[in-house]
């Protein structure tokens, strides 16, 4: 989304993105409205908090970048897997 772009257009813009990725979640049998994306939940907080939650700085960058461009991005921590730990 470019930095030019009002407040209503943007709304607009993420609300037809959730929509879509809604639709794609009930395509292979989810239900968007019991389990949201990444991105709608964030964005939920985000409305209801005034800010992003704070987890890891890895962790952060990846839902900055979910909110800012309004899809779902992310990625584990393979640190955290004790399968990791093993080798």
């Amino acid at each position: 989304m470019a930095p030019s772009q009002g407040p209503a257009l943007a709304d607009a813009i993420a609300a037809a993105e959730q929509a879509a990725l809604g639709q794609a979640y009930r395509a292979f049998g989810d239900n968007a409205n019991r389990t949201p994306c990444s991105v709608a939940a964030l964005l939920k907080r985000i409305r209801k908090d005034g800010s992003l939650p704070r987890i890891s700085p890895l962790v952060d960058a990846y839902n900055a970048v979910s909110v800012l461009y309004g899809v779902p991005v992310g990625g584990e921590e393979v640190d955290h897997y004790q399968v990791f730990r093993d080798f």
